[in-house]
């Protein structure tokens, strides 16, 4: 797990720092017809670029998430500062049954909606059945995070967080009764934004 960290957050910094900024040195040669003489001129430009691109809808997954937890969001701009989006998930392992649903409001501090720098509030609702036992998990939370976008459309997505679950079990079982306390989040999203 500790491996997988390291390259979300390694894969994070390089694409950052590849997209940021443009070098180009060009060499001129300027030859003095009257005298014959040749000038040499070198000359470095460092430019930096932001992308523009305005995006107003956007679809992910969280690949972290699919171990134990199908599922799929979609974000929309309310304004330069505001995305609000909602998602559902339902579980991949085996012998548990189920259905969960979030909402999220992303806060962008730079006004670049749905790139850069946010802060999420979020909640969600998880309904999960394993035999007899049941659980409605549901939590409160909040992420920092970082979009990006490496091409044009193609969306990614990190973010670091806390969440508070409070759920109740009608029947005593150790693997569902854990969904109650606080847990820390981790997202990893990639998908598609227009």
């Amino acid at each position: 797990m500790k491996t997988l960290i390291t390259a979300v957050v390694l894969t994070v910094f390089l694409s950052l720092n590849t997209f940021a900024q443009e070098r180009t040195e060009e060499t001129k040669t300027t030859i003095d017809k009257v005298t014959g003489d040749t000038t040499f001129t070198k000359s470095v430009t460092i430019s930096q670029s932001e992308d523009i691109t305005p995006r107003n809808h956007m679809f992910v997954v969280n690949p972290l998430k699919f171990i134990l937890f199908y599922n799929i969001s979609y974000f929309q701009k309310v304004n330069e500062n505001l995305v609000v989006g909602g998602g559902i998930q339902a579980p991949t392992i085996s012998g548990i049954d189920g259905f969960g649903f979030n909402l999220e409001a992303r806060f962008y501090p730079k006004g670049n909606n749905l790139r850069g720098f946010y802060v999420a509030p979020n909640l969600a609702f998880n309904s999960i059945k394993s035999g007899d036992t049941k659980t409605n998990p549901f939590s409160v939370g909040v992420l920092a995070g970082w979009q990006w976008f490496p091409g044009e459309q193609f969306a990614m997505g990190f973010g670091i967080g806390l969440d508070y679950y409070m759920g109740n079990v009608e029947h005593d079982d150790d693997d569902l009764s854990n969904y109650d306390g606080t847990a820390p989040a981790i997202r990893f999203d990639i998908g598609y934004a227009w």
